[in-house]
Order: structure tokens, then sequence, then C-alpha cells
């Protein structure tokens, strides 16, 4: 996937019905953890490195990762 430079990049979506909550940058495909900022592999700004903690970090990502979920109640 071509990523434009100076975009931040997205985290690889996940499904409710998954099992796997690993998350994944969308630029290398390679796990990323709430303790790293920038791609383990070819070092881009991803999703949530501008935040301050590790806890933070994680959310945004968290947040970004499932942004296809339907969060209405009851999934209707």
């Amino acid at each position: 996937m071509h990523i434009n430079p100076g975009v931040v990049v997205n985290i690889v979506p996940l499904y409710p019905q998954g099992t796997n909550s690993t998350m994944f940058t969308q630029c290398c495909e390679v796990a990323i953890c709430d303790d790293q900022t920038g791609c383990p592999s070819c070092g881009r700004e991803v999703v949530g490195d501008s935040e301050t903690t590790p806890h933070l970090r994680g959310r945004a990502r968290w947040a970004n990762a499932t942004r296809c979920w339907d969060r209405r109640k009851g999934g209707e």
C-alpha cells in the first residue's frame, strides 16, 4: 500500500468477530505496541504518536483500529 509522505499512517482495521487484538501499521503491516512511536519497520509517524503516554497512545490507536465498528446500542 502506498501512503503519501507526511501523512500519518493508520492502523489496519480490526473486526468485532476477530480473535486477535494485535494492532498492525498500514504502511508495513507490522505489529506496533503502545510504547512505540513510529512504525517499527520504516519509522513513519503512526496514529497516536503525538500522545504523551503509552495509555493515551493505545487508546488513540484502538479508536483508529475499530473505526468501522457499529457502536450503536445493540448493534442495530
